[in-house]
């Protein structure tokens, strides 16, 4: 947040929550501590407490003294879109694009809590990233920073928090990766204005540097497509920052692979020239998405994206005179609704009343008609062309081997589809080998024999019968 001098950076995902403490020495950020904790147990609602205090003890145990946490979401825990923001002043275009998200993201407006990141301008159009995350999710994140002891200051997503890392000479085009050991995020800008972020599913650590290079260029040239400038020829930048090992000489590929025009540079080492440390180690900071958060909290302005404190939908306070004046006009503005709701009320109660009696009248006709509906409905189950008693029979049939082993003597299918098979066996293994098959397959269900007797008289046959329900053909 503006003004916060030292703060505890968290990127949080569903397998645990990478720490960073940092503070500011000198105009620098610093780096204090930082770490992995990681979870036993996927995060979800159902274990947010006690996940939370896993975190609270792991920050006990290595020495985390601040309260105040900056925390970093996954990009695939929220829906972003780019717009258009009309001229207006922030407090307009704020209200605008509140009506633009609800009409954006198909969920209930009241579940999703929406913020914006980008430029507006009171004189001209200019292009935005409209952001969108559940409002459930943002309060179990919040629960799960309680939980372990920490008071949240700033919501955001963690890509972001990468963008605002600086880069010197860097081209207007910028493009970032955060490699995970099983997903990737991917955030591209242009004149430093965020443009888009995506979340690719992409087990990082495995395969060839070849391969990882093969699919992190892929996904840069999809981001490239709908985020940059006509002119394809032109230079642009693409910072990776490896959180999941990436095989070694994978840089050098992504280099070859994405050709002249981009210029590839290693997230991790501007990061760790970008962050003091405490100590004299040279190794790039542990947990790199918490200290881009807590970088991003520190810094001079605030993060890019807060869901906690939205630009969009947040109260402004009025003049006290104002809201008497305000207080006044709602209140006549009220009653004349209530005096209309309640003209409109007794109105509907007449047409209520209008139309039950009309059911009532018609009942009986509804009850024939439904008999008929019913008899129609039966009775086309034998004219169409693939009638369902047709497809029962076949199935009967398929159970029956072509030897004359074994065969039935009579069929009854109910309307219901329950049915009864009566037949003669020469012996009594040809007769289970056909029920094994009726059983087997998933069209019949309830498949049961109900006797098998000898059939009499000098002949040596064996007469069974089975009842079974029709499921249809699946």
């Amino acid at each position: 947040m503006l003004g916060t001098r030292a703060i505890v950076g968290l990127a949080v995902d569903e397998f645990g929550v990478g720490v960073a403490e940092v503070g500011v020495r000198s105009g620098r950020p610093e780096v204090r501590r930082a770490g992995h904790c990681v979870f036993e147990e996927t995060l979800s609602t159902h274990n947010t407490k006690v996940l939370g205090q896993v975190l609270r003890q792991f920050l006990r145990t290595n020495h985390f003294s601040l309260k105040n946490a900056a925390v970093g979401i996954p990009t695939k825990w929220v829906v972003a879109r780019e717009v258009t923001a009309p001229p207006a002043g922030a407090d307009a275009v704020a209200g605008m694009l509140g009506i633009e998200a609800e009409r954006t993201f198909s969920l209930n407006a009241g579940d999703l809590i929406f913020d914006y990141c980008g430029r507006t301008s009171g004189s001209q159009s200019s292009k935005v990233m409209l952001l969108a995350a559940r409002r459930q999710m943002v309060d179990q994140i919040k629960e799960l920073i309680a939980a372990a002891g920490l008071r949240v200051q700033s919501i955001t997503v963690s890509a972001l928090a990468f963008g605002s890392v600086p880069s010197l000479d860097a081209p207007a085009q910028r493009y970032g990766i955060y490699a995970r050991r099983t997903y990737c995020e991917f955030w591209s800008q242009l004149d430093g204005i965020p443009r888009s972020i995506r979340h690719v599913a992409m087990p990082a650590t495995n395969g060839e540097p070849s391969d990882q290079a093969r699919r992190l260029t892929s996904a840069i040239q999809q981001l490239r497509m709908v985020s940059s400038p006509q002119d394809p020829a032109a230079p642009f930048e693409v910072t990776v920052y490896d959180d999941a090992a990436l095989s070694d000489g994978v840089l050098e590929q992504l280099r070859v692979q994405l050709g002249p025009q981009g210029a590839v540079t290693d997230g991790n080492a501007a990061l760790a020239s970008a962050a003091l440390r405490s100590t004299d180690r040279d190794e790039p900071p542990q947990a790199i998405a918490a200290v881009t958060v807590a970088m991003a909290a520190t810094g001079p302005e605030k993060p890019a994206v807060d869901f906690l404190n939205p630009r969009i939908g947040r109260k402004t306070a009025a003049p006290h005179k104002r809201v008497a004046t305000w207080g006044i006009i709602a209140g006549v503005v009220l009653l004349g609704m209530v005096g209309a709701v309640m003209a409109a009320w007794q109105s509907k109660r007449a047409d209520i009343r209008s139309y039950s009696e009309q059911l009532e009248m018609i009942a009986d006709d509804v009850i024939a008609a439904q008999e008929v509906k019913d008899r129609l409905a039966y009775a086309s189950s034998w004219t169409r062309r693939d009638p369902h008693f047709l497809e029962c029979l076949r199935q009967l049939t398929l159970a029956f081997p072509e030897s004359p082993r074994v065969w039935a003597t009579s069929l009854a299918v109910s309307e219901t589809s329950e049915g009864s098979l009566i037949g003669r066996a020469v012996d009594e293994q040809s007769f289970y080998e056909v029920l094994n098959h009726i059983k087997d397959n998933e069209s019949f269900s309830d498949v049961m024999m109900m006797y098998l007797r000898d059939a009499g008289g000098s002949a040596q046959e064996k007469i069974f019968a089975v009842t079974f329900k029709f499921q249809g053909v699946k």
